[in-house]
């Protein structure tokens, strides 16, 4: 018993340690990047300035200097609003705000400099969009107040695929996909798509579906690529759909959500006496904001799910309250020709009576052994009558139908959790990482309106953990 324990608390220690060691990788569809040249009134390039980009609403910022050539790039940058400076001696200040830069996008951002002094400053208010003239791919980036403004049927945000050119519902029999994933794109077939969260793949490899689908509340944007994809996507010929998760800010936000529908919210079928049954409630929030000013900021969201419905009922025939005691009515076994396959007792009017104490011997007709349409119940094997008991309901309907609507009851809990470091400043080991955490579980219950099948136990089954992969980050 001691070893197991020291054998326990030693995994505990090794985990911890590797988790606090851990270093962040580069995750190539994650980012966006700013680029641009420096030129100056001639329109000569103009070598080693000073050129920073700081992220307005995190305060962190990135460092470089132009070539000689007068080109300058940043490379993985966080999505946000960008504020680019531009300085050298003999020129005055350049500055471009409102630089909005989305996922995997490259902003083109050209500096003319003026002479004058670093103490002047000329100030540009950058295009909100730009013509793409970088890549040959086609797609658009829906950003989180889209997101949240558009109504969204079970805040499905994948849903908002149609809002590009070129995508409509499948026709296939995958075309609602799980939880209604599954869109064709461009003509391809609707399992032709593939689902990333922050540039790591989200299948579900079974039905090429998406594994995992955050609340919208957690969503920053989601990037949709439709025609000539990137060689870093190559997996699918739909479209591509990479969502990134917040990961907060300088500023404390947060969000609360609730929403409910019920049965009596509901307008009945025609054909129905009342609606069906349907209860949804979906629940949680978000909060977000700095653990570390300037340094390291942290996302945590919750989104719960509480369901009953109705599913697709029938009717089909069970025995009566006789037949489950034995009695099957006069001349019901008057024409079988068939024998049975083990010794059983008879009927009273049969050669071997209960009351005598002797089974017939295998291969007997049934019409001799039960000639008034009487089972003994001595004959009933026990494991089957309890079975029959315990299951098998009587009839609801007519002389001997059961009809039955089942409902499917789901419990679903979703936590995610996000934490990032800034880009110039050093912070402590504990907090030098980039972690970004989604846990999903479901439990499912199927339940008819009486007993008529086993019930089906609670299964309950986290997600699968992300495996670390090349190029991206991992997901714990």
């Amino acid at each position: 018993m001691h070893k197991v324990n020291f054998l326990l608390k030693l995994g505990v220690l090794y985990v911890a340690f590797g988790f606090l060691a851990a270093q962040p990788t580069v995750a190539d569809e994650l980012y966006g990047r700013i680029r641009g040249r420096v030129t100056d009134a001639t329109g000569a390039s103009v070598p080693t300035v000073s050129v920073i980009a700081a992220n307005t609403d995190t305060g962190i910022s990135k460092s470089t200097s132009t070539g000689a050539d007068g080109t300058f790039e940043f490379l993985n940058l966080p999505i946000g609003s960008y504020k680019v400076t531009a300085t050298k001696a003999g020129f005055k200040t350049f500055s471009a705000t409102g630089i909005a830069l989305t996922v995997n996008a490259i902003y083109v951002l050209n500096v003319p400099l003026e002479i004058g002094q670093l103490s002047e400053q000329v100030m540009v208010e950058a295009a909100p969009a730009q013509v793409e003239t970088t890549s040959m791919q086609l797609g658009t980036a829906i950003t989180a107040k889209t997101i949240m403004d558009l109504p969204l049927n079970g805040r499905n945000w994948i849903q908002l695929q149609q809002l590009q050119p070129g995508v409509m519902a499948g026709s296939d029999r995958f075309g609602t996909g799980t939880g209604g994933t599954a869109f064709a794109t461009n003509g391809s077939q609707s399992q032709q798509n593939s689902f990333l969260i922050n540039g790591t793949d989200s299948n579900d490899l079974p039905l090429n579906t998406a594994l995992v689908i955050p609340s919208p509340d957690a969503i920053a944007e989601f990037q949709l690529v439709t025609n000539t994809i990137n060689p870093e996507y190559g997996r699918n010929s739909g479209a591509i759909m990479n969502a990134v998760i917040k990961s907060g800010t300088n500023h404390f936000h947060g969000s609360a959500f609730d929403f409910f529908r019920d049965t009596s919210l509901n307008a009945r079928n025609f054909f129905q006496p009342k609606p069906a049954v349907f209860h949804q409630h979906q629940f949680g929030g978000t909060i977000g904001g700095p653990i570390w000013k300037d340094h390291t900021f942290g996302f945590f969201s919750y989104q719960g799910i509480r369901a009953r419905q109705a599913q697709a009922g029938g009717t089909v025939t069970v025995f009566t309250a006789a037949q489950q005691a034995g009695n099957f009515g006069a001349g019901a076994f008057a024409t079988s020709s068939s024998g049975s396959p083990i010794p059983l007792f008879g009927d009273a009017s049969s050669s071997c009576p209960v009351s005598g104490g002797t089974r017939c011997p295998a291969g007997t007709k049934y019409s001799q052994l039960f000639s008034t349409g009487s089972i003994p119940t001595q004959d009933f094997n026990n494991v089957t009558s309890a079975l029959m008991n315990k299951y098998v309901p009587l009839p609801n309907f007519g002389a001997n139908l059961f009809t039955f609507n089942p409902v499917t009851a789901t419990t679903a809990d979703q936590y995610l959790f996000t934490r990032r470091p800034g880009i110039t400043h050093s912070a402590p080991p504990c907090l030098m990482r980039f972690a970004r955490v989604i846990r999903a579980s479901t439990s499912t219950r199927w339940s008819p309106s009486r007993r008529l099948f086993p019930r089906q136990p609670g299964s309950r089954a986290s997600r699968p953990k992300f495996p670390a992969r090349p190029g991206c980050r991992c997901w714990r």
